[in-house]
């Protein structure tokens, strides 16, 4: 999220997508750490407005939010009311993104 706010979402985006695949190769593409990755490569996608690449990494966590709280449906909907609340934020980011950008340019 870092280099996010960096002007380096690339960077950042390389480096979960390693992350994820350690996790993946160590452990397994079925547990918390795993699902946290992808929620957070959704949300960078998401703050970069690449809204089919976010959409499938959330798509990616939440299966597995579902798997492992299906005896759990209060902490899947907390999950799911999180998450929702990222787009207003979202949006306030790349407004802010555009205006710094624009101000610059002047």
């Amino acid at each position: 999220m870092f280099l996010t706010e960096q002007q380096e979402p690339e960077r950042g985006i390389s480096e979960l997508q390693k992350l994820s695949g350690i996790i993946k190769e160590y452990h397994s593409d079925d547990c918390l750490d795993y699902a946290k990755v992808q929620e957070t490569l959704a949300t960078i996608y998401l703050m970069t407005a690449s809204l089919s690449q976010a959409k499938s990494h959330f798509k990616k966590a939440f299966k597995i939010y579902e798997k492992i709280w299906a005896d759990e449906p209060e902490l899947i909907e907390a999950k799911y009311q999180e998450i929702q609340e990222l787009y207003p934020q979202v949006g306030f980011f790349l407004g802010q993104q555009i205006s710094t950008f624009l101000t610059k340019q002047l």
